[in-house]
């Protein structure tokens, strides 16, 4: 693994009072950072919700155990990954943050000479860091721990939807970025029952019939179910009304019914490009 500067953990800050961190140390608060089982510094804050942050830490590991390139048939195809990652290069970052970098698919694609990812799964940035070099951390959105004004560049997929506090995690990603700083966000807005059946018709039957991706999405709903911790869901209109009220400048909307030659999976996919 390639060595950072970010090595013995001193460009870290205490995502509890924001003080810069010693050896996972931190003089303001007094706490002590651990390191996870894959070497990972666990910069996770005090919360009331340690238990429920624990319960959806194990989910989301037994899902990265269970399947690789999980979210393909969620859109994750390599047109879009390339696509995305292309919305982001086109910025010239210098330092960038994924926000929920899963198995670091899109964070290989990001060109960026200092990446940094964070995901609440253990096994995800293990799979993550086999990828792609960057600084990798077990934290969360609602408390990230850099300091104020680090990255040129933050980007989140599909990750808004699970915030625990998307408020919280937004007026975060509204700290850490540069002033004229880029956020790019994808969410998927709520579909109806009709809607999702006429989603994996257009997925799997209409217009190009795709019986081999449909039995190997069955076998995985069979096998190895994927179980979501979502915490909401959005409208278009909601979803950039938090990012708003953040402090964020919503620029362009991305969907097929703006863009219809985008490589998007559906009309529930839903990018903003956001500046600070």
């Amino acid at each position: 693994m390639m060595q950072t500067k970010m090595n013995g953990f001193g460009e870290f800050y205490c995502p509890t009072c924001q003080a810069k961190l010693g050896n996972l140390k931190c003089p303001g608060c007094k706490k002590a950072y651990g390191i996870s089982p894959s070497g990972f510094p666990m910069l996770t804050a005090n919360s009331t919700q340690s238990n429920l942050i624990e319960e959806i830490s194990k989910n989301y590991d037994s899902i990265y155990q269970n399947h690789t390139n999980v979210w393909l048939d969620q859109g994750r195809t390599p047109e879009f990954l390339a696509y995305f990652a292309n919305l982001c290069n086109e910025t010239r970052p210098v330092r960038s943050l994924e926000v929920g970098c899963g198995e670091g698919l899109l964070l290989a694609m990001v060109a960026c000479p200092e990446k940094s990812a964070i995901d609440i799964s253990d096994t995800a940035l293990s799979k993550a860091r086999a990828r792609s070099p960057a600084n990798f951390i077990l934290a969360l959105a609602e408390n990230i721990p850099f300091s104020d004004h680090y990255f040129d560049l933050v980007y989140s997929v599909g990750v808004m939807e699970h915030f625990l506090d998307d408020e919280s995690a937004s007026k975060e990603i509204w700290r850490v970025l540069k002033p004229g700083g880029r956020y790019f966000v994808l969410i998927h807005v709520r579909l109806t029952t009709i809607e999702k059946i006429k989603q994996k018709i257009r997925d799997y039957v209409f217009p190009t019939p795709r019986p081999l991706g449909f039995v190997t999405w069955l076998w995985k709903k069979v096998r190895h179910p994927i179980h979501q911790p979502i915490q909401r869901h959005y409208s278009v209109e909601s979803a950039a009304g938090v990012l708003r009220a953040a402090g964020l400048t919503i620029n362009r909307t991305i969907s097929l019914k703006t863009d219809p030659l985008a490589p998007l999976i559906g009309p529930h996919v839903v990018i903003y490009e956001c500046t600070r």
